[in-house]
């Protein structure tokens, strides 16, 4: 019999810490937007998606940038699905994520559960961590839920099956998705129902992908039923490439990759399903042919592993890696703990993860996807053959779990949107409150609105709403939450007309929206507008901003100087040491650094960026020192390479009196950066 039930999981895990206050103003991108195609091998057709609808801002949502390093015993509310043959753990307060997926009848874990939670700067909201089945709505860069909570209800099957349904409604999109898990009573997979549902009659745009994490290995082979796929190297272009085995040459390679082809006498050979075979990190996103059954494996050296499959919408399969070289194993050990590693295997919506798709008003899109352990013959596995291999785990996935009988699944659940019968997990979140305001606003089922827990973020916006007045707060303290769109805008602005809003914060949010549209006029007189109102340092970092935009570096740095005297927070701090760099100001940031409060002048990227003054100021022996061992970037970017960068900087001034494209040449040939500042993924 299957059970559904709460429980909980303990691990060492980091703070979150506070949000960020400040609003995504200054464009935070996604390592993926900026990706050039390669079209000589990429069709147009392919290529359709590739870049359309990207995002700018993460606004409505603040920035999670607050966490950190030092970790804890905490023990994570779980959800629990359970039969005889396998055991799902989700946590329903960091996006849902399945945790854990343990086979019971061979006593083994088919994903790789990260022993500690650990945020790192992967996602556009800026916290990720590594582990379990991430699920990914909305937008390129991680889904605005990774570590946020997700509604969580339960309701039955005709059979007496018990489904866990978890929700939300992403903001950016303006989508409402929803997964309903469920395992069948003697089943071997793990089901998971995806809907994805445009709730206005407005058009929107759509992407999706399951992101997997499981364990690599030497012995690990990945198999898909692809036999070419879309190349991605970091500092490369997507190109479109045969699978699994491929020869690269050294002229089109970057970094370690390309040394290491070029001592080869000019190219590698790589086995694409062998992620150790693999120098930098990649994505492979495989161009599986219309028509084939799409799955995705790992399989160890006993043909055993996981396996995933789904009905015929989800037609992406992507594979990630890491790779062997020095900023990927850091990674991977910065993620979790030396000796923990993983591959990621993800399925979408869309051929790769540059596309969003467009989404017609009142549209639906659902699929079925299954989560489960699969056995093949090891010799047949990895043999040389690879379609012979892709060939046998079909087969034994056709034994395993039918395509016929997955698409029957999927139909049934389809015409069961059945009322949740009990609240498991309450999660902040708009759903609610856009139900109510938005014109024309359909959730596509019938959420529990007790589910939905209005907190301090949401009810400024509810007061809106219903009474036509906006709460003051004081103008120091940090603001709660934003809202974009010509809706709240138009809410917003009336009230402020009526005097119900005419304070500091309502010009100030007013100057956010305007701001985020890339109104910069109408957000500069409403900025003054705030002040106005009162003195606050939100509003004069919004006009920082504008002067930066304009070109005014040493206005920008200025005020944001004024800004952090008013409210000395990490967040301002950042941008104005990040600002007075830019201008060459070194002397003032070190200046800003020596009066922070003891608990910033800690702060790894602070201090990076007062190495960096200290360098260029002829100070190359205090540069070297804050660059030391116990050195910490808790929130060093994905593909950020600023770290080697001003290493080697410092190397070229250590071996020459200077940096000059000669000595900083010399430096990059000639040095290796130490470990702990390596996070190149070339």
């Amino acid at each position: 019999m299957t059970r559904l039930y709460a429980s909980h999981w303990e691990m060492p895990a980091s703070d979150l810490g506070p949000v960020n206050p400040l609003p995504d103003l200054d464009h935070i991108g996604d390592a993926h937007a900026a990706i050039v195609i390669d079209e000589e091998t990429v069709t147009p057709e392919e290529a359709r998606y590739m870049g359309y609808a990207r995002i700018h801002s993460i606004l409505p949502y603040t920035l999670q940038d607050g966490y950190n390093r030092e970790k804890k015993p905490k023990a994570f509310e779980t959800l629990v699905l359970e039969n005889d043959h396998i055991r799902a753990t989700f946590l329903p307060s960091l996006g849902g994520r399945l945790w854990s997926l343990f086979d019971k009848d061979r006593e083994k874990e088919l994903l790789h559960t990260n022993p500690v939670f650990q945020p790192a700067n992967l996602a556009l909201r800026n916290a990720w961590f590594s582990g379990g089945i991430e699920w990914n709505c909305g937008i390129i860069g991680h889904t605005p839920f990774t570590c946020s909570d997700m509604a969580c209800e339960s309701f039955t099957l005709a059979d007496g099956t018990p489904v866990l349904r978890m929700y939300q409604y992403e903001r950016v999109r303006r989508l409402v998705y929803r997964l309903e898990a469920f395992l069948p009573e003697d089943a071997h997979q793990l089901y998971i129902r995806v809907v994805i549902h445009n709730p206005l009659p407005e058009d929107t745009v759509v992407y999706w992908w399951s992101n997997m994490a499981v364990n690599e290995g030497r012995d690990v082979r990945v198999i898909v039923p692809a036999s070419k796929a879309f190349r991605y190297g970091y500092g490369g272009k997507l190109s479109k490439v045969p699978i699994p085995y491929m020869r690269a040459e050294a002229d089109k390679l970057k970094g370690q990759a390309a040394e290491l082809a070029r001592r080869n006498g000019g190219y590698l050979d790589w086995d694409v399903s062998h992620s150790t075979c693999l120098p930098q990190s990649m994505d492979f996103f495989f161009d599986l042919p219309d028509g084939v059954r799409p799955f995705l494996c790992a399989l160890d050296k006993e043909g055993y592993g996981v396996c995933q499959t789904s009905t015929h919408e989800l037609r992406g399969r992507k594979l990630f890696v890491w790779g062997m070289g020095t900023g990927g194993r850091h990674w991977q050990s910065f993620l979790s703990r030396e000796g923990s590693a993983y591959i990621e295997l993800q399925s979408g919506l869309a051929r790769t993860q540059l596309e969003h798709l467009p989404m017609p008003g009142n549209a639906t899109v659902s699929w079925l996807e299954a989560y489960g352990p699969l056995q093949a013959d090891p010799g047949i596995i990895h043999g040389k053959d690879y379609e012979a291999a892709v060939a046998h785990a079909e087969n034994c996935l056709s034994t395993a779990l039918p395509a016929e009988k997955l698409e029957a699944c999927h139909e049934m659940l389809k015409a069961c949107d059945a009322v949740s019968t009990q609240v498991l997990h309450k999660a902040p979140g708009f759903l609610a409150l856009q139900s109510d305001a938005l014109s024309g606003f359909d959730a596509g089922f019938p959420f529990l609105r007790e589910a939905i827990a209005e907190d301090e973020e949401v009810r400024p916006w509810r007061t809106l709403f219903q009474e036509g007045s906006l709460p003051c707060p004081d103008p120091l303290e940090p603001p709660v939450s934003y809202e974009t769109g010509a809706f709240w805008e138009s809410r917003l602005r009336q009230a402020v007309a009526q005097g119900t809003a005419d304070h500091w914060y309502g010009h100030y949010l007013l100057a956010v929206m305007a701001h985020a549209r890339s109104d910069t006029q109408t957000a500069r007189s409403a900025y003054l507008a705030s002040l106005a109102g009162a003195k606050n340092p939100w509003a004069i970092r919004g006009l920082a901003l504008l002067d930066k935009k304009e070109g005014k570096l040493k206005e920008s740095w200025q005020l944001l100087l004024e800004a952090v005297s008013k409210a000395p927070i990490r967040p301002l701090a950042v941008e104005a040491m990040r600002t007075m760099m830019e201008d060459g100001a070194y002397g003032e940031m070190l200046r800003l650094y020596e009066n922070l409060p003891e608990s910033l002048e800690r702060d790894g990227r602070l201090r990076v960026y007062c190495a960096a003054a200290h360098l260029r100021l002829g100070n190359p022996a205090r540069a070297a020192s804050l660059l030391g061992d116990d050195l910490v970037l808790a929130d060093v970017r994905e593909g950020e390479t600023w770290l080697t960068d001003l290493w080697f900087e410092l190397q070229a001034v250590v071996h020459a009196g200077s940096c000059t494209p000669e000595s900083l040449a010399w430096a990059r040939a000639h040095v290796s950066p130490p470990s702990h500042l390596d996070f190149r993924m070339l």
